[in-house]
């Protein structure tokens, strides 16, 4: 499976793919920079993965070009606080993080599995998927997959709104990676995406 990202020119992306010992400089056949995405042809890519805390100003003026590949059959994941603006169906509504949960005994961050039967799960664990989350989103045609106590998504899919499949996340592992911290986010991102390529080779689109 052919991947790209498009990533910025922020620290903690750049870091991301030199942070523990450059697991990941390989991990995507392509790094797109945000402000050339308008030159490049993203039908050559299976899968587009937005890094997290893009310019989304930058990212918006794309919003043809993203959709068009969507449309096409093309496979995007995206991080929070991008959707707006480019997905017409779908609200991301952010909330304040709660970074400090984990201080307290006994507490727990409040984030479920919508199915437990789910296919994400032979992937991750529900505790790889809790050190804070910064929203969720809401719209038609969303599958939830990892919900609040609310039973808003956090993380969730949208296979039939385009050809292809879009994957939304309020978690923002990348983002750790690249700063640095947040040891979870590894494990985390590591069954995220084999879950996502697996899921793309095991839909079946009429």
């Amino acid at each position: 499976m052919k991947k790209a990202i498009i990533t910025g020119g922020s620290s903690f992306h750049q870091n991301f793919f030199t942070n523990k010992n450059g697991k990941y400089k390989d991990f995507f056949d392509e790094k797109i920079y945000l402000m050339d995405l308008k030159d490049c042809d993203l039908q050559d890519f299976d899968l587009l993965v937005m890094a997290s805390r893009l310019h989304a100003e930058f990212l918006r003026q794309n919003k043809e070009k993203i959709l068009h590949y969507l449309h096409n059959g093309g496979n995007i994941v995206i991080f929070p606080d991008l959707a707006n603006g480019i997905f017409d169906h779908i609200e991301s509504k952010m909330y304040y993080a709660n970074f400090w949960w984990w201080i307290l005994p006994g507490a727990d961050l409040c984030l479920f599995e919508a199915d437990k039967k789910h296919k994400i799960w032979d992937f991750l664990e529900l505790r790889m998927c809790k050190w804070h989350y910064h929203g969720v989103f809401k719209g038609k045609n969303l599958e939830k997959i990892l919900v609040n106590e609310l039973g808003e998504a956090v993380i969730c899919k949208d296979c039939q709104s385009f050809k292809g499949n879009l994957y939304l996340s309020a978690l923002d592992p990348d983002f750790h990676l690249g700063q640095g911290f947040m040891p979870v986010t590894e494990p985390f991102f590591d069954g995220f995406m084999a879950w996502i390529e697996y899921d793309i080779l095991h839909t079946n689109k009429v």
